[in-house]
């Protein structure tokens, strides 16, 4: 019979060498000194001692475990694509750049190129306010002169005849039937007096005119007008511009 030593576990097989829970090395049980020992009869009885003998514990080689698995590393795509976009980012700092030096280059010189020396003519034409106040004033006029021409009153206040306009235009008297146009100190072919007879066919300068009379036998406006340095009022429904 063999013992473990370590659990003392009793094998009957004599041929094992190692215990098969620990691996210890089994130990014979009949190398122990025997004793005599009496029981209480006093009968003499054998009790074999074991000696405790300390064997050295099996060791038992297990493989040792390692990881083949190795750190991951990122793919050449992922580089790739990260050196791309640095390398984009670069380059539109480089435009930007870029771009901002030629803005101020323009500026600069844009600033030292020296000014031109524009004349300004101051135009002829007057303001529109003012034709529209000598219109407003002509208007007043006729509507002062139909107003004594109903009363038969010739003796009302005086009136007030508007400044000369000074935008002008050139028209051509345009009177076949009676063969010339009346020249008129006012606007009104019956309280205005006539200056001159204009022929048919001769040039007229025309300043401000007033509004379109209605109804007449030919509607049109009493207009300022100069002939032979004359200045009076013509109807220029007998008139083309």
């Amino acid at each position: 019979m063999k013992q473990c030593p370590s659990c003392r576990t009793t094998y009957t097989d004599d041929t094992l060498t190692y215990c098969l829970a620990d691996g210890s090395v089994l130990r014979s049980l009949d190398d122990g000194e025997s004793t005599i020992v009496r029981d209480s009869t006093g009968e003499p009885t054998v009790r074999i001692e074991v000696e405790h003998v300390e064997t050295p514990t099996r060791v038992v080689d297990r493989p040792r475990i390692t990881s083949s698995v190795e750190p991951r590393r990122p793919s050449g795509t992922l580089w790739k694509v990260l050196v791309v976009l640095i390398g984009l980012g670069i380059l539109t700092s480089l435009l930007i750049v870029a771009g901002g030096l030629i803005y101020l280059n323009s500026k600069t010189d844009t600033a030292l190129l020296p000014t031109p020396n524009i004349k300004t003519t101051a135009s002829p034409t007057p303001a529109k306010d003012e034709n529209e106040e000598l219109r407003e004033q002509i208007a007043n006029l006729a509507k002062k002169l139909d107003e004594q021409k109903r009363s038969s009153n010739q003796a009302n206040a005086p009136l007030k005849l508007p400044g000369r306009s000074a935008t002008t235009t050139s028209a051509t008297v345009n009177s076949p039937g009676d063969g010339f146009l009346a020249l008129r100190s006012l606007p009104n072919s019956e309280a205005g007096e006539r200056i001159a007879k204009i022929p048919h066919g001769a040039r007229v300068t025309i300043g401000a005119c007033g509004p379109v009379v209605t109804p007449v036998k030919r509607s049109g406006r009493w207009c300022q007008a100069t002939y032979n340095g004359l200045d009076g009022w013509v109807f220029d429904a007998y008139l083309t511009y």
